[in-house]
């Protein structure tokens, strides 16, 4: 169907012609001209679409459109990349609260601009909530703004507001939830009302395929809110989220809906329960007679399960990813091979001494291996036995990407302390060759110097990501200096990310030291964290030489005055690293 509009796309002058930025263009054009014929244009659509460039030939008329923005699916796909524009700033834990983000801005403005916009502009709106508040608020404020008193909600509703609910609650495929703007009995009070009305069926949005749902509890407020997924719950759900914060004070109500779960949701095929690391009450029974009546799951995050349900799950071979929480409970043990078809295993503990516990009777292949370990209860010879046992439980050739995360032992946050890692605490990890991503960037490398660097390398061939002592909650004074950097350009040819602290006040080599072939034009932006800076005209030339298409250097902010120094002295060298690409004529932004 597009083929028929490849001669109107070439009429865009000066325009790249790849078809994302023509289906841009073609809206910008179409909006354009809307506004030169009086409409209000969506300013924030045009911001991001707007370039002087953006001209079609008016044949038409002043007010005529583009013909390709008369295809339903051109159209839609437009409005999938507005929408997209707010995965680039994703809320994050902001679950239960709206914001006003320029997708969701463009998306109002666009079903504004003429009725062919505006029904698949409210369909690219409404697709995705953070919160049940804009349904909520659809209906009459008596039912649900009365806060200081008991709430009586009239138990029908006029056709017209529960049309507009249907209008709107149709559309929904992601939800996130529950409101943190209202209470849990309003919240309550006003699904019952919904769903008393004659028309009603439930689950009240027949669409929703994804579920995010997360407890509130606070120093001030514990509200479960759980009861209320029985009002959302329904056979198009494919995947399920619980953050369950309030573990284990929830009520009969509460556990009889999670109970009901996997009858009521029987096509789901991912599926995530996360508990307070400090729980001291083991959920295994509860999520295991969950996850038992699902024989098509295939992404399972969860505490650790009972023997009879992981073989129950593996006997169907159809887990692709898998991630287990030890918390601070008696968790039951598993004794077994995962299954082949497992491409990503994580597995977080409270300790280093409870991961290592559970993976000695585990043997896998995955390609993917995470370890999130909590730091408190740990010391670094525990996080040595860890990283020594895994080479006898996953394949040393199937491994290729590797993570090594440092949590706090009591709280859902990264940890507040830090390892010192040295080449005997890493030499279990350098046996898996195939690895192309490492991230050990939580990490102190005040232990690894030049020559420790060197072996890494050698040990990676086909690195193509590294992070490294990056994210030192402590900041140590990093020991390798950039000789241990070109130690791993020289060694891994396929590098295109490079994250590491180094130690840039000690003598940088001059190009002539460089040895030769060793320049990597993969790299474009690399993140030297808290890496100590001097001689800013000996490091621009060295890295510029190192990696001639080099063009961002990030720094982490620190507070100490000679750290600013340092930051200062990091920002001149991407100065002068920009201003020679430029002489090059190599666009830098």
């Amino acid at each position: 169907m597009l083929d028929q509009y490849h001669t109107e796309e070439r009429t865009l002058g000066g325009q790249d012609t790849s078809y994302s930025n023509c289906l841009f263009a073609l809206a910008q054009c179409h909006l354009t001209r809307r506004r030169d014929a009086g409409d209000s244009a969506p300013k924030t659509l045009s911001k991001r679409l707007c370039s002087e460039s953006n001209a079609v030939d008016d044949r038409c008329g002043k007010n005529s459109s583009h013909r390709a923005l008369s295809v339903p699916e051109i159209v839609r796909l437009i409005f999938g990349f507005v929408q997209a524009w707010d995965a680039e700033s994703p809320a994050g834990e902001c679950i239960g609260s709206v914001i006003p983000t320029e997708g969701k801005k463009s998306l109002a403005y666009l079903a504004r601009t003429c009725h062919f916009f505006h029904e698949p502009a409210i369909d690219a709106l409404w697709t995705n909530l953070e919160s049940i508040d804009p349904l909520i608020k659809l209906l009459p404020r008596r039912m649900w703004a009365k806060s200081r008193y008991p709430l009586l909600v009239r138990k029908f509703m006029r056709k017209k507001h529960w049309d507009t609910f249907q209008k709107y609650a149709s559309r929904v495929k992601t939800l996130r939830g529950p409101s943190y703007g209202l209470t849990t009995a309003t919240q309550h009070a006003v699904m019952a009302a919904i769903a008393s009305y004659p028309k009603a069926t439930r689950p009240l949005f027949p669409q929703l395929t994804v579920i995010v749902w997360r407890e509130i509890r606070t120093f001030h407020r514990s509200e479960p809110c759980v009861s209320l997924l029985k009002y959302f719950m329904g056979p198009s759900v494919t995947q399920i989220t619980l953050k369950l914060h309030c573990w284990p004070y929830h009520i009969r109500s509460e556990m009889d809906v999670l109970a009901e779960m996997s009858n009521i949701c029987p096509n789901v095929i991912s599926f995530t329960a996360q508990f307070p690391p400090s729980s001291h009450n083991d959920p295994c029974e509860e999520v295991g007679d969950i996850v038992r009546n699902w024989k098509r799951l295939r992404a399972l995050h969860s505490c650790a399960l009972p023997q009879s349900v992981m073989d129950q799950l593996i006997s169907q071979n159809t887990l692709s990813s898998l991630a287990i929480e030890l918390n601070n409970s008696i968790y039951p043990p598993y004794i077994g091979q995962l299954p082949e078809s497992l491409h990503t295993f994580s597995l977080g503990g409270s300790s280093a001494i409870t991961c290592t516990r559970y993976l000695k009777n585990i043997h896998a292949s995955p390609t993917s291996l995470t370890l999130r370990i909590g730091a408190d209860d740990s010391t670094i010879e525990d996080i040595a036995e860890l990283f020594r046992i895994l080479p006898d439980h996953f394949s040393n050739t199937t491994v290729q990407t590797f993570s090594s995360e440092l949590t706090s032992s009591y709280w859902m946050s990264r940890s507040t302390e830090t390892f010192r890692l040295d080449l005997a605490v890493l030499r279990p990890i350098l046996v898996f060759t195939s690895l192309r991503t490492v991230d050990l960037s939580f990490f102190s490398t005040a232990g690894l110097d030049d020559d420790a660097c060197t072996t890494m390398a050698q040990s990676w061939p086909a690195l193509e990501s590294l992070e490294l002592g990056t994210a030192d909650i402590l900041m140590e004074h990093p020991v390798a200096t950039v000789r241990g950097l070109i130690a791993f350009l020289a060694h891994c040819p396929y590098l295109t990310n490079l994250a590491m602290a180094f130690d840039g006040t000690c003598r940088i080599p001059e190009v002539s030291d460089i040895p030769s072939g060793v320049a990597n034009t993969r790299i474009e932006q690399i993140n030297v964290a808290h890496s100590p800076l001097m001689d800013v005209n000996a490091m621009a030339t060295c890295l510029g030489t190192l990696m001639p298409c080099l063009k961002k250097v990030d720094v982490n902010q620190i507070g100490r005055e000679d750290d600013r120094e340092s930051d200062g002295r990091w920002e001149e060298v991407q100065k002068m690293l920009t201003c020679s690409l430029r002489s090059q004529g190599i666009n830098t932004d």
